[in-house]
């Protein structure tokens, strides 16, 4: 990963407006898990935009903004294996996209436990699999999407050479899904909550590359289709909300 790319994805946020409105409802849902004057962590901030909106929408939030590479709008560079704050620094770790690029997510639950306080929590957005977005990601996203992926050893095959933006569309699912409550109480979590989203607006906007399908005057209508097709998100989700609680 380099700065450069970075700088490509803020570029493409700031011309291609249609995007900020579409990752708009992911931002609220992970912001409402932060009560009023809480210290938030948000873990693999990249270009940025989630502490933006943070800051503008929440300023009541104390928000310290992370990311593997050190950029000038985060914060703080830092692993999420190896986090340099103190233990119970934090009354929330939130995060977007982060955790199917982990190479080790044990460290990373392990390190949030950690700088977490009693009762704190994790909250993270992540791409979800269902019978609609499967073949999406396995075929038509760069990430790919192995279902038989070791969810705590999951870039085995790179070598200790993994690229900070590989990963994989399966892994958070398979996180989820491979813990009972006896094995997530030893890394310090209750079993994860998990809402399934739809997404009908992010796919239609083409996410990051160029030109979208999705004028930004229907943004309204795909966020009433979601909410409406709720009921279908076990089959259509593209993501997901999932929160861990520190116990």
């Amino acid at each position: 990963m380099s700065l450069d790319r970075l700088e490509e994805h803020r570029g493409t946020w700031r011309d291609k407006p249609v995007l900020a409105r579409v990752y708009e409802p992911w931002f609220d849902a992970l912001l409402a898990e932060a009560a009023p004057g809480q210290r938030v962590l948000e873990v693999g901030a990249g270009p940025g935009f989630m502490a933006a909106a943070a800051r503008d929408r929440r300023p009541d939030i104390r928000w310290v903004a992370t990311d593997l590479l050190a950029a000038p709008w985060n914060d703080v560079a830092a692993d999420a294996g190896r986090l340099p704050f103190a233990a119970g620094s934090f009354d929330a770790v939130l995060c977007l996209d982060v955790v199917h690029h982990l190479p080790r997510p044990r460290d990373f639950f392990a390190e949030a436990a950690r700088v977490l306080r009693p009762g704190g929590r994790i909250a993270a957005i992540e791409p979800w699999v269902s019978p609609m977005s499967y073949p999406i990601y396995r075929w038509l996203h760069e990430e790919g999407c192995d279902l038989r992926i070791d969810p705590w050893d999951p870039f085995a095959a790179s070598a200790g050479a993994k690229e900070a933006f590989e990963g994989n569309g399966a892994l958070t699912w398979r996180v989820v899904r491979s813990g009972d409550a006896r094995q997530w109480a030893g890394m310090g979590f209750g079993p994860p909550q998990v809402r399934a989203l739809n997404a009908f607006g992010y796919l239609l906007s083409l996410g990051f590359k160029r030109g979208s399908l999705l004028p930004l005057k229907l943004v309204p209508l795909t966020r009433r289709i979601d909410e409406l097709t709720r009921p279908l998100a076990p089959l259509t989700a593209m993501r997901a909300m999932i929160v861990w609680e520190k116990i």
